[in-house]
């Protein structure tokens, strides 16, 4: 009977974390997901904020990247690190047309990173 208890015990710890991983991850992403849409605004206007906005989504994503990869890693997640050094370097060069162009692909590169990392049924099957 010990054995069963402690058997659900370890399941229901499972379970929770599962859980708790899949809001942490749905949270990031969808506030990864506001910030590029503001920062894609603001090129968009060539609004002069644009540098300030991706410097603190830089610093952000930094911060949260640390965490995203203790649930799995992914080239993605590193790739998308330089990704938006690279967005980084158009806005200082003045080229927002280039900037735009990598902004959208940080908007796709974001959702298939929150597909690998979000929690799927076809993982299961």
């Amino acid at each position: 009977m010990k054995k069963v208890i402690l058997a659900v015990v370890i399941l229901a710890v499972i379970i929770t974390a599962g859980v708790l991983e899949n809001v942490y991850i749905d949270k990031v992403f969808n506030t990864l997901d506001d910030r590029l849409a503001e920062l894609e605004s603001s090129v968009i206007e060539q609004d002069d904020s644009a540098l300030t906005k991706i410097d603190d989504l830089i610093n952000w994503w930094e911060s949260v990247r640390k965490y995203a990869e203790l649930f799995v890693y992914s080239p993605d997640i590193r790739a998308f690190a330089v990704a938006l050094g690279e967005t980084k370097g158009s806005l200082e060069c003045g080229d927002f047309d280039n900037a735009l162009s990598k902004i959208r692909s940080l908007q796709i590169m974001s959702q298939n990173i929150h597909d690998i990392l979000d929690f799927n049924l076809s993982d299961i099957i």
